[in-house]
């Protein structure tokens, strides 16, 4: 395509595997910024968020493509090198839409945990986020489906004071007693 359209149509659609329709993050929620946005950047983050606020309004969300890239902060340029058609093609890229014309933009409703080849690309913080957030998520999915979660054993360091406390007051019960 040489030139970019005006307006685009910005369709909320379920994302095409049934897995991550199953088990996938929405749009609105925290894993898609603290574990995507080291690998797809903040605009893509920002403007995936953007699309779930348009569509409160309408659905799909019709919007001039050059007042689209001034409400994510990316300014006024929409032609093919723009920040602007950079972010949409990266979206594209990382299969959270696909481009059924070029007016129009099929936004998936839900975002995948970040896959295997991707995670040693998070930094730390991100990385850790990634194993709590998703291991939250699957323990809250368990319980919408009646099944318990699998319960996790508690890290090193909640053992370590658990086992102190039960030193503790089990020595403070002891009552010293007289010798013989």
């Amino acid at each position: 395509m040489t030139t970019t359209p005006e307006v685009i149509d910005l369709h909320a659609v379920p994302h095409p595997t049934a897995q991550v329709r199953r088990a996938g993050f929405p749009l609105d929620h925290p894993y898609l910024e603290e574990c995507w946005a080291p690998v797809v950047g903040p605009s893509s983050v920002l403007f995936l968020r953007h699309c779930a606020s348009l569509w409160r309004e309408s659905t799909p969300a019709r919007v001039r493509t050059e007042d689209l890239a001034r409400q994510i902060g990316l300014g006024r340029g929409t032609g093919r090198s723009s920040p602007m058609w950079h972010t949409i093609e990266r979206v594209v890229q990382f299969r959270f839409a696909s481009m059924a014309t070029p007016g129009e933009l099929d936004i998936y409703t839900e975002v995948p945990p970040v896959p295997a080849h991707q995670l040693d690309r998070l930094p730390r913080w991100s990385r850790n986020q990634h194993d709590r957030l998703l291991g939250q998520h699957l323990d809250g999915l368990a319980l919408s489906a009646g099944q318990a979660p699998v319960p996790s054993e508690p890290p090193p360091h909640v053992r370590m004071a658990h086992h102190l406390d039960r030193l503790t007051n089990h020595a403070a019960t002891q009552t010293p007693t007289l010798g013989r």
